[in-house]
């Protein structure tokens, strides 16, 4: 049975610009937020290089302190802890290797295709592209805390281009669309950030118009938005970002969602528009987060929640070894205990989703063995380029 925790929120009287604006200025300036116990603390409470300040939007503010406040699952995973995060490393800050990859502005070219030398295609390749490097609330644990929402005074030690901007230039995104047209082994963009889905009207109108002409010429089979805006602020999406996404061919929504405390009613409903208007395709990633969702309990109510609304558990994620986030981090074997666990207690339909490793400084999001079900050596594995890698 779910917790009896009222997750239906409709106390906010902004409207959804309000609500964006809000945001962006918490990013801007040490502002303060209040609801009930909770301070924000903004510019104040950023990470020592400079990342990730304490901005959460009103509506998420206020639906922490209906789920526990800022010890509960949703708290953890927003509001800083300076004490843990603090302790500061060079060591972390990239261990996916984008900056290494990035190869036009803000494409990670990681997952590259191949032509024979006839210059067919002999398999498709993937791009990665960081469009902004803004969110409506920041998770703490983010994979690009290097990188995304650090204010403009602030300079990046990263050398990836949105690090230094909050959005591409005109001439940027031209860029990014040529080298998509003259690389024909590319067949799927990721479109990610930030989150591409807080951009303003005529900027992600312009990629997504784009991108979708390519799909239409043949050139492009794949796109994929990923985005937290549907849980982080559900009241900011509008018409137009339904009608925008609908200019796609089968286009993918992929949502990341930790804990079945996100999925309230305006959250559903927004993702149920997506599905009705846009015509996406839903999949949903989940960050596997110490003393957040680190129990077959929550995991099951998760996934069954998600397939009940028509959403199909995709991938869920080994945190990200950074340094502001290692104390979320669940110990690989307790991780694997418990996802054998789960496993046995999904139906195939709920069962989708994908307990995989995305390997740092290696190469592919490498799945773990549902080691309930098969005698498996847990002490080290390889990733997609037969490279060894130590379980620690």
């Amino acid at each position: 049975m779910e917790p009896n925790i009222q997750t239906n929120i409709h106390p906010l009287p902004q409207t959804a610009n309000q609500q964006m604006s809000a945001t962006r200025t918490l990013v801007l300036n040490s502002s303060v937020c209040k609801a009930d116990d909770i301070k924000l603390r903004g510019l104040s409470a950023m990470l020592p290089h400079g990342g990730l300040p304490e901005a959460v939007s009103p509506y998420m503010v206020e639906l922490i302190r209906r789920t526990g406040g800022i010890h509960g699952p949703l708290g953890k995973q927003f509001i800083a802890q300076p004490e843990k995060e603090g302790r500061y490393s060079k060591i972390g800050m990239d261990p996916l290797n984008e900056d290494h990859h990035e190869i036009a502005p803000g494409v990670v070219y990681k997952y590259r295709g191949k032509l024979d030398k006839n210059g067919n295609v002999a398999h498709f390749g993937r791009v990665l592209w960081t469009v902004t490097r803004l969110c409506a609330t920041y998770c703490r644990f983010c994979t690009r805390g290097r990188e995304i929402g650090l204010p403009p005074h602030v300079k990046s030690r990263s050398k990836a281009t949105i690090a230094n901007k909050f959005f591409l230039s005109d001439e940027e995104l031209e860029t990014v669309f040529k080298f998509l047209e003259n690389h024909k082994e590319i067949n799927e963009v990721i479109l990610s950030g930030g989150d591409p889905l807080t951009a303003p009207q005529p900027y992600l109108a312009k990629i997504i118009t784009r991108l979708a002409e390519l799909q239409q010429k043949g050139a492009l089979d794949i796109v994929r938005v990923g985005t937290r805006l549907p849980v982080h602020n559900p009241l900011a999406i509008q018409d137009w970002h339904y009608e925008l996404l609908s200019k796609l061919r089968n286009p993918y929504l992929m949502i990341h969602v930790n804990h079945p405390f996100e999925l309230t009613e305006e959250t559903l409903h927004v993702l149920n528009n997506f599905r009705k208007i846009s015509l996406a395709s839903i999949l949903s990633q989940t960050v596997l987060l110490k003393d957040v969702n680190d129990s077959v309990e929550t995991l099951n109510m998760l996934f069954v929640k998600l397939a009940r609304e028509g959403i199909r558990p995709y991938y869920v994620f080994q945190n990200d070894p950074v340094y502001w986030a290692k104390h979320f981090t669940v110990p690989f074997k307790r991780a694997i205990k418990l996802w054998g666990r789960l496993r046995a207690k999904l139906s195939g339909v709920v069962a989708t989703a994908r307990f995989v490793i995305d390997v740092p400084y290696g190469y592919g999001k490498v799945p773990v063995p549902e080691g309930a079900a098969w005698d498996v050596d847990y002490s080290h594995f390889y990733d997609f380029k037969k490279k060894m890698h130590l379980v620690k």
